[in-house]
């Protein structure tokens, strides 16, 4: 591996491999933090070198090192994915290596966002044979299957393992200036080389990374017009010319790409479900549900491609509850929801459409179904509770107040709002009272005891009607219950209400956005 001021990481990366291989070899180029003590420490043999701008050279250093018959490359922001089968599957495969396998394609498995809400998976060439023939191609984005497929055409197999990338994460992008950083060294390489298409499909790829899709397209258009599928990146450059189109308001000319390359790419989930969006932005649902149905059909296939999480899956499922909603086929349209929730129980596209359509049309029986069948994570709960007071659904909250504790503890407002709406007026005041001159929640507070005081006499039977629709042995206690779980008067500042976040124009559906390596 090669590394600088990853001390925040390494650690992590090499306690994951130390019980899989013989020697580590770590090239440092001018790390300042305690990157090479730590590789020392875990038995590496630590090479250091100046940093050039040249990936590909840097990484050579390291294979020139290596004295093992068989090389992994890692970064130090990634993690080997080590559990008993996958140490099982590593030693399988390199005992059984027969004289025509040269390498092994490894799934690549990057955290994006904040937390890793989404992820795209690529296959990558990192295990492989150490042979003086073999070496990495390329300054930016360096590859070794170009070296070793000249070697040996049908020379590299796919194989059952796993590496986990954490250097996509916002925070990390932001902490080590990635974008900043990958432009300065594209725009150079550029300078030295010439117009190489490699350098400008990375140059494209940076554009697209910070949203300018004009500057993206004056190079995508033209390279998509030059190369050929034979292109290792030329999945990903259809896919990213058709998104920056529709980006720039111009959906005929990305529907046009999508459906010229979409006979070639016919197992591309991604590329079909970017069919499915623009079938949906012009209102053509039943069109929507043919990409669809070709984008589940090719789930399987993902991992050939850069390919984002749930692509033709759960992605594909909450799509075609979009679709279905749409044409007014609320049945089908809420089991896809459901059928996307079983696929990946923290899909929070399919889990707040949901929310929507259970609101919409009185079925908040779909809610408990997801609920006794799916392990909903706490972020699915948080997100309940504003979708279940914006729809005036209360009763909502009483049904599911156990598993509702943490999360009303985390929205102070939220129990009394709920009671508000139960018709627990003398309750509701009693639980928003203490948050009046919060600084934060207080003017939230202030405006809804205003409310309070200014309600007019109503019916007094809204109680008992959501308590008989809750159908809970302890309904006659829920008010009490969600009062308990809700504000605190010592609560911290930091316990603030999530904003809800929905996913705009089917934005679960936006194709990977490369970055250069880390």
């Amino acid at each position: 591996m090669i590394v600088k001021d990853e001390a925040g990481s390494l650690q992590r990366c090499l306690n994951a491999v130390r019980d899989v291989v013989d020697e580590i070899i770590v090239v440092d180029t001018g790390s300042v933090d305690d990157t090479t003590e730590i590789a020392r420490l875990h038995g590496a043999v630590v090479i250091h070198t100046e940093w050039n701008g040249d990936f590909s050279e840097v990484r050579n250093l390291s294979l020139a090192a290596a004295t093992k018959p068989w090389i992994l490359v890692l970064d130090a922001d990634e993690v080997w994915v080590q559990t008993p089968q996958m140490k099982t599957e590593l030693m399988r495969l390199l005992a059984a290596s027969r004289d025509d396998v040269w390498g092994y394609w490894i799934q690549v498995t990057s955290l994006l966002g904040v937390s890793g809400e989404e992820r795209v998976t690529d296959a990558v060439c990192r295990l492989f044979r150490n042979d003086p023939r073999i070496a990495f191609q390329g300054r930016i984005h360096e590859e070794i299957a170009s070296s070793i497929l000249a070697l040996a055409p049908q020379g590299v197999f796919h194989s059952g393992l796993e590496v986990i990338h954490y250097g996509y994460l916002e925070q990390v992008i932001t902490a080590k200036n990635k974008g900043a950083r990958n432009m300065q060294l594209i725009r150079s390489a550029l300078n030295q080389e010439g117009d190489q298409p490699e350098l400008l499909y990375a140059l494209a790829a940076e554009w697209f990374q910070q949203a300018k899709y004009d500057e993206a397209l004056r190079l995508l258009q033209p390279l998509l017009a030059q190369l050929m599928p034979e292109c290792g990146y030329h999945s990903d450059l259809v896919l990213k010319t058709a998104y920056a189109w529709r980006e720039i308001g111009i959906p005929e000319r990305a529907l046009a790409v999508v459906e010229a390359w979409a006979p070639v790419y016919e197992d591309f989930p991604d590329l079909l479900e970017l069919g499915a969006v623009l079938e949906l932005d012009q209102g053509r649902e039943d069109v929507a549900l043919g990409w669809l149905k070709q984008a589940k059909s090719a789930a399987f296939t993902a991992s050939r491609y850069t390919s984002v999480s749930g692509a033709g899956t759960y992605r594909s499922l909450t799509l075609e509850g979009m679709a279905y909603e749409r044409t007014g086929r609320w049945a089908e349209a809420e089991a896809a929801y459901i059928a996307a929730l079983g696929m990946q129980p923290g899909s929070m596209a399919a889990w707040q459409r949901l929310l929507l359509l259970a609101a919409a049309i009185g079925r908040p029986h779909a809610i408990a179904s997801v609920a006794a069948r799916v392990s909903l994570p706490p972020v699915a709960w948080q997100a309940l509770i504003p979708a279940a007071l914006a729809a005036h659904r209360p009763e909502w909250l009483l049904r599911h107040a156990a598993a509702l504790a943490a999360p009303l503890r985390a929205q102070p407002l939220a129990a009394g709002l709920a009671l508000a709406q139960l018709g627990e007026d003398t309750a509701a005041r009693a639980a928003l009272q203490p948050w009046a001159a919060h600084a934060q929640h207080g003017p939230e507070a202030a405006l809804a005891l205003w409310a309070l005081g200014h309600k007019q006499p109503g019916r007094r039977n809204a109680r008992a009607a959501a308590r008989q629709q809750a159908a809970l042995p302890a309904a006659a206690h829920a008010a009490e219950a969600l009062l308990s779980a809700g504000p605190r008067p010592a609560a911290s500042p930091a316990a603030r209400r999530p904003l809800a976040r929905p996913r705009q124009r089917e934005a679960a559906c936006s194709p990977l956005r490369k970055r250069s390596p880390a």
